[in-house]
């Protein structure tokens, strides 16, 4: 049998004690979706989309279908976070990811986690 091997490539941006104005502009949060996938080298298949929360979890989210996987942001405005996601098939640089979405939604290192994940199987 033949040694198969995957690699998957994910980048989780999970942000707390952001500012509301941020938050709520979903042209923004296209914008980015639409920059990251650049910025990954790659290309948007379907989306961006963009849609409004309800009243009981107020926020944007905001998804795109990528030649290799997906983008998502969520926000939620009632508890000031967000979330980016970026999930590949295909490696892509991890910090420009992070720093436009620092400098793009304006977010303080003190209140970001990332988790960075690179699977391999065999």
């Amino acid at each position: 049998m033949a040694e198969h091997i995957s690699r998957r490539f994910h980048i989780i941006i999970d942000a707390y004690n952001c500012k509301p104005e941020v938050l709520s502009d979903g042209a923004k949060v296209k914008y980015a979706l639409e920059e990251i996938a650049k910025l990954c080298q790659m290309h948007i298949l379907h989306g961006p989309v963009i849609i409004e929360g309800v009243p009981e979890n107020p926020g944007i989210t905001g998804f795109c279908i990528i030649d290799f996987s997906h983008i998502s942001i969520h926000t939620f405005t009632a508890t000031g976070e967000m979330c980016v996601d970026v999930f590949s098939c295909k490696q892509f640089d991890y910090e420009k990811v992070k720093e436009f979405a620092k400098k793009t939604f304006e977010l303080d290192d003190r209140f970001i986690e990332y988790m960075e994940v690179q699977y391999k199987s065999h």
